[in-house]
C-alpha cells in the first residue's frame, strides 16, 4: 500500500530545488519504494524494545557499576532509534492504517520519549516545507543557540558535545521538545491540540507506566538507565546527526544545498547517530513518502543525477576521515565560526 498524503503531510512535489532535476524521471522507482510494509515496521519497534529489555535484564543480573554504564550507552542508541520511529510514523511509515500508525508510535515510542507522535509531526511538515527559514520550527531554535551553529573548531566542538554528554545543555534540549509533548501541548505551548483519542491512550500508557515502574520496584533503574541518558548521551548522538543534516545557515532557493546525505555511515555510527538509515536525508527530503527501508535504493537512483557535491551535500560518514561530515564541522578557525542570526518571535 502506497504512502498517500493528507492535510497534514508533506508532499514529494513541495522538495524546494532550483538543480537541474527530472523529478518525472523518477516518478516509477518513486511509487514503488514508497509502499509501506507492516512488518517491517513492527519488528522495528519490537526490536528496540527487546535490546531494551536485554540491557536492563543484564544490569539485574550482574549489577556492577560497569554494567548499569554499558547498559545506559546502550539504551541511549535505543531512545535515538525511537525517536527516529516516530519520525517514520509522522511521515504515515511505520504502518499503513493511520489511526493503528499513531496508537503504535504514540505508545511504544513517543511517549515513553515523553513527546507525542502528532505534536512532533506539526513542526516537522513546517521544517519540511521550510528548511532553513524563519518558517522552519528547527531552524529558528538553532538560531536562538549558539551551541547549534557550526562549522567551528575542533575544540569547540568538542565542548559542545562534552556539554551535551555531561548534562549541561539538558535545559536547551528540553525546549525543543516542549511543543512535541503532551504537557506542553496542554499548556498551549505549541503542537496541535490534544485529541480526546490522545487523551484517553495517554492517560492508559502513563498509568500503565506507573504502576509498572511500583510493582517491579524499577523507579532507580528509570532514572538511571532511562532518564539521564535520554538528556545526555542520546543528546549529543541528536546533535550530531541534525547539524549533519542541515547547516542552520540562512536558506538558498536550493534545498540540495541545505540538506546532506552521508553514504557510507559505519555500523557504529548508524547504531548510535543514524538509526532507520538516517543518514540519507537528503534523499528524504526530496521524496518523503519514502520509507527509511528503501531510502538506500532512492540514494542509488539519485546518485546517477547530479544533485550530490562532495563535501558539501554528500558524505561518506560522520565522524572518520577526511571525506567524514565531522571534518566540515569541525572546519572553522577561531575567527570564522559563526553567530546565529537574528530571528522574530
Amino acid at each position: 500500500m502506497l504512502a498517500v498524503p493528507e492535510p497534514l503531510s508533506v508532499d514529494d512535489s513541495e522538495a524546494v530545488t532550483s538543480r537541474a532535476f527530472e523529478r518525472r524521471a523518477l516518478t516509477a522507482s518513486v511509487r514503488q519504494l514508497s509502499v509501506v510494509t507492516n512488518a517491517r515496521g513492527l519488528w522495528a519497534v519490537a526490536r528496540q524494545w527487546l535490546i531494551i529489555a536485554l540491557s536492563v535484564a543484564f544490569v539485574v543480573q550482574v549489577d556492577r557499576w560497569w554494567a548499569w554504564v554499558l547498559a545506559a550507552v546502550v539504551i541511549s542508541s535505543r531512545q535515538h532509534a525511537l525517536l527516529s520511529l516516530v519520525h517514520e510514523a509522522s511521515h504515515h511509515h511505520l504502518l499503513t492504517n493511520r489511526k493503528l500508525n499513531d496508537l503504535v508510535s504514540d505508545l511504544l515510542c513517543a511517549f515513553p520519549m515523553n513527546i507525542t507522535t502528532e505534536g512532533y509531526r506539526k513542526e516537522h511538515v513546517e521544517h519540511h516545507r521550510y528548511v532553513n527559514t524563519e518558517k522552519d520550527p528547527y531552524w529558528r531554535t538553532a538560531q536562538r543557540d549558539r551551541a547549534w551553529i557550526f562549522p567551528r573548531t575542533r575544540g569547540s566542538a568538542a565542548l559542545v558535545l562534552l556539554g551535551d554528554m555531561v548534562g549541561f545543555f539538558s535545559l536547551s534540549h528540553l525546549r525543543i521538545v516542549v511543543p512535541w509533548s503532551y504537557t506542553g501541548r496542554s499548556m498551549g505551548k505549541g503542537g496541535p491540540p490534544i485529541s480526546r483519542a490522545e487523551h484517553v491512550r495517554y492517560a492508559l500508557w502513563l498509568a500503565g507506566f506507573i504502576t509498572f515502574l511500583t510493582l517491579t520496584g524499577g523507579w532507580l533503574h528509570y532514572l538511571l538507565l532511562w532518564s539521564i541518558p535520554s538528556l545526555t548521551l542520546m543528546m549529543m548522538a541528536f546533535r550530531i546527526r541534525a547539524l549533519v543534516e542541515h547547516p542552520f545557515t540562512p536558506a538558498t532557493p536550493d534545498e540540495t544545498h541545505e540538506t546532506r546525505d552521508v553514504e557510507g555511515a559505519t555500523w557504529l555510527e548508524r547504531f548510535f547517530i543514524a538509526p532507520f538509515n538516517a543518514s540519507y536525508h537528503l534523499s528524504h527530503h526530496l521524496f518523503p513518502s519514502v520509507p527509511y527501508y528503501h531510502l538506500p535504493a532512492l540514494h542509488q537512483r539519485l546518485k546517477q543525477t547530479d544533485l550530490f557535491r562532495p563535501g558539501e551535500n554528500h558524505f561518506q560518514t560522520y565522524l572518520g576521515g577526511d571525506k567524514s561530515a565531522w571534518s566540515f564541522l569541525t572546519s572553522a578557525s577561531n575567527q570564522d565560526i559563526p553567530h546565529p542570526l537574528p530571528v522574530k518571535d
